[in-house]
């Protein structure tokens, strides 16, 4: 697919959306202005309409009329009431009907002559019409058989009942009918936007492909190491500009492609198994460049360091690379053993790596050790498993067993409803055994903690307020970012929370905090006012099933601890009888490279 046909296949939806959006606005602006033209029209045929009712009905009273009854005998029988309704409509492009009711909702007068009599029947309200959103106002519109409303009640002030009603009707098709001729100019309008701005385009994206054209073509050129044309004739000046410095950039990567071609095979091959010290030396033996590590396992600084007469001559005067040797270098102390490899390369500079073969053994016995680890996990996980499986069977048993004998003896139901009590409970301490040695997959990426405990406070406010306990959060400077899974993050402050509600039974406090300390930890402190904790209970809060709720389950805060320590945090308890306690979980700060 070529550049050109990108550009359009881009451009021409988006000129499409701008042009439709431009239309679709046009046509909202002129439904709405024809809708508030036909309500001030219709608004003004009320006002019209009642100053001439009030007129006659002045009128009457002056010829003797002094009730309501005499008032709407008077204005039904008003011939100068009803031409001048059926003349108002004339004069109004949108208004289909003007009527007058009296309080019994019967049609006294109208300019449609043929309902006078007849009930007066609610309409929709044109103001509801106006307040409607663009798509619903445009479908009502469109629908012709529908007519809209404004109504007045006249009466005496003294009276709560109307003694009359009256209703302007406005139809959608005649409204209908004068939006149509503005229909007609947009869609010429739009046509004309649209093929001006397709043509705009299609000039556009020929005109810039040719410039990309010439891009492409110069980082091929690039690529094969070939040299790139400084100008070319018809360019503009901002693609000039960009082909010179590809031209630039072309040369510098060619020498520089000549320059690190020999030196990469041997370096890429020593770079791989680099571990701890590194000493490289020159074609004559001389050592250029040593490693802290290196300085530190040989006990001498770079400038002191003399390879004549040590183990290291032997291995840098040997004809070929060597494998892994163990040497014993003459240290300050005494002999230190080490292992040493050497990697020569092309250009005669040799390459020693250095390593403490106790460093190695004591990773290989903490690798020995996570693998003893492991396996034992999987033997208790096995052994859980065969545990769950017939005390599955004795639950089944116990059931049935209940069954048949639970209902001819109360006391063997009472002794088989302890029983399924402690199955059910030992099933509960398998269950959580298994989720505490099962490994957990961490999804880890940047978090904000203060973010994280916002989220957290929000949850817990409405439990809070229920249990008369207030729930304090502000938070203090910058946000605090720490690298580790959310969801553990959340459930271990959610736990939290709990055991402090749980604390506070008459209500009280919860108040968390987080501040940065020295821009390398992250510390996040919950405290409450809750009942304490003795110096005895602090000690054995984080062991798994240890609780001092009369139905807890001493999982909470353990699994608070496992979550901290996945985090590589820390966590400190300090509490003392009836006065709270406080936690400060402490995180390693997540600081971008």
């Amino acid at each position: 697919m070529s550049t050109r046909t990108k550009i359009l296949l881009l451009t021409v939806p988006a000129v499409f959306l701008l042009v439709g959006a431009f239309s679709a606005l046009l046509l909202n602006n002129l439904v709405a202005s024809n809708l508030q033209n036909s309500r001030h029209l219709a608004q003004l045929a009320l006002q019209q309409t009642k100053e001439v009712l009030l007129i006659r009905l002045e009128e009457a009273s002056r010829s003797g009329a002094a009730t309501r009854e005499k008032w709407v005998e008077a204005i039904a029988g008003d011939q100068r009431l009803a031409n001048y309704l059926v003349n108002s409509v004339a004069q109004a492009p949108s208004l289909v009907e003007i009527s007058v009711a009296g309080a019994d909702n019967k049609i006294l007068l109208s300019s449609t002559q043929s309902i006078a009599g007849t009930e007066m029947r609610p309409r929709p309200s044109l103001y509801g019409l106006l307040a409607l959103g663009p798509i619903d106002r445009l479908r009502r519109v469109r629908n012709q058989s529908q007519d809209y409303e404004l109504q007045i009640p006249i009466g005496r002030l003294d009276e709560p009942t109307p003694i009359f009603k009256i209703q302007v009707l406005v139809s959608m098709a005649l409204v209908n009918d004068l939006i149509h001729g503005g229909l007609q100019w947009i869609g010429v309008a739009s046509l004309i936007t649209l093929a001006v701005s397709l043509l705009f385009v299609s000039l556009l994206a020929g005109f810039v492909s040719r410039d990309l054209r010439r891009i492409e073509q110069d980082i091929d050129l690039i690529r094969k190491g070939e040299a790139v044309p400084v100008t070319v004739p018809n360019s503009s000046p901002e693609f000039a500009a960009v082909q010179s410095k590809l031209s630039l950039l072309g040369a510098e990567l060619r020498d520089s492609a000549r320059s690190a071609a020999g030196f990469r095979t041997g370096v890429s091959a020593a770079l791989e198994r680099l571990e701890e010290g590194i000493l490289l030396f020159d074609e004559k033996g001389q050592l250029i460049l040593s490693s802290g590590a290196s300085q530190r396992l040989l006990g001498c600084a770079a400038e002191d360091f003399k390879a004549g007469g040590t183990p290291l001559e032997t291995l840098l005067t040997g004809g070929d690379s060597h494998s892994e040797k163990l040497i014993e270098w003459p240290g300050p102390t005494g002999l230190t053993p080490l292992l040493a490899q050497v990697d020569r390369f092309a250009d005669s500079h040799v390459l020693v790596r250095l390593r403490d073969p106790e460093g190695r053994r004591e990773l290989e016995s903490k690798f020995d050790l996570l693998s003893r680890l492991d396996s034992i996990n999987r033997l208790t996980g096995g052994v859980a498993h065969e545990i769950k499986n017939p005390l599955n069977s004795i639950a089944t048993r116990l059931a049935l067993l209940e069954s048949t004998a639970g209902a001819e003896s109360e006391e063997a139901q009472e002794e088989i409803r302890i029983i399924n009590e402690e199955v059910l409970r030992l099933d509960r301490v398998v269950r959580t055994f298994l989720d505490f040695t099962r490994p957990v997959e961490l999804a880890q990426e940047e978090v904000d903690l203060t973010g994280l405990v916002d989220e957290v406070t929000s949850l817990i406010r409405p439990d809070a307020q229920r249990r008369s306990i207030i729930v304090r959060w502000e938070p203090e400077g910058d946000h605090a970012h720490v690298w580790g899974d959310p969801d553990i993050l959340r459930q271990a402050l959610m736990n939290l929370a709990v055991n402090a509600f749980d604390a506070m039974p008459e209500g009280g406090t919860l108040a968390f905090a987080v501040s940065n300390r020295s821009g390398r930890e992250v510390q996040l402190r919950v405290a409450d006012t809750g009942s304490g904790m003795t110096e005895q209970q602090r000690a054995k809060i984080f062991q798994l099933y240890f609780t001092t709720k009369k139905n807890g389950s001493g999982i909470g805060l353990a699994m608070v601890y496992r979550a901290v320590q996945l985090h590589g945090g820390n966590i400190e308890v300090d509490s003392e009888p009836g006065k709270g306690a406080r936690f400060d979980l402490t995180f390693p700060a997540f600081v971008r490279s």
